[in-house]
């Protein structure tokens, strides 16, 4: 399938797909998802996905798979009340 206008595939999205028989990638195949978000959040992914060197595709599969590590927002929150109590007693 020819790439839409004005759309340039990845060529890692291209080399991960698995339509040629060829192995893929991962221990399965992946499969076609499709995800709703908005402009400017696609834009800032679409920044990490190239600051790191990855198509989306890729990026979305390595946060999903654990190599890309999110951090947990709850955990920070927790450190900074902590460390704003200890700063309160001393």
């Amino acid at each position: 399938m020819p790439p839409r206008k004005g759309i340039h595939p990845h060529p890692n999205s291209i080399a991960n797909l698995n339509r040629s028989g060829g192995q893929p990638r991962y221990e399965e195949p992946k499969k076609q998802r499709n995800i709703q978000v908005t402009p400017t959040g696609w834009e800032g992914i679409r920044a990490i996905a190239i600051q790191r060197g990855l198509s989306l595709n890729e990026l979305i599969e390595q946060i999903g798979r654990g190599v890309i590590p999110l951090a947990d927002p709850l955990e920070s929150r927790t450190t900074d009340s902590e460390t704003n109590a200890d700063r309160q007693v001393c």
